[in-house]
């Protein structure tokens, strides 16, 4: 299964969380399909708009990690769904001692949200809870 066998490191560290074999970490992240969008907004500028600038950087992220215990919970509803066939969702847990370094979790660890709007045709990202919930989804759906 790509959970336990891929290259791809959220999906393995995902995984890892969804099977109770590692603490649900705290996570600053960028769903794939709101990158999809991205690129797909950002290839239909003209080479002309003022938003290629090689100088330029983009960050497409969610702007504040949330905690490992609402991520966790996530995942636990998602193991739940399947009538606990799959996976056990008591044996889901959160580490609870990362409080998130020089930047407590909860708070803004960058901001993009106000460019990613303006840049990317109004480009929202997905919340961290969906992210997680779908991702989760789909590993349980592999592991049937």
């Amino acid at each position: 299964s790509a959970s336990s066998s891929s290259k791809s490191y959220s999906l393995t560290l995902v995984g890892q969380w969804i099977r109770g074999e590692s603490p649900v970490e705290s996570r600053l992240c960028i769903d794939v399909r709101d990158v999809a969008k991205a690129h797909v907004y950002m290839g239909k500028q003209p080479l002309s708009s003022s938003v290629w600038n090689e100088q330029e950087r983009f960050i497409l992220s969610t702007e504040a990690r949330i905690s490992s215990t609402d991520i966790a919970k996530e995942l636990q509803k998602v193991a739940a769904s399947s009538g606990g066939k799959v996976i056990d969702p008591n044996a889901i847990y959160a580490d609870t001692d990362f409080k998130g370094g020089a930047i407590p979790i909860g708070e803004k660890e960058v901001d993009c949200a106000d460019r990613l709007r303006q840049y990317f045709g109004g480009l929202v990202c997905r919340s961290v809870e969906e992210t997680f919930k779908d991702m989760g989804r789909f590993l349980l759906i592999e592991m049937e």
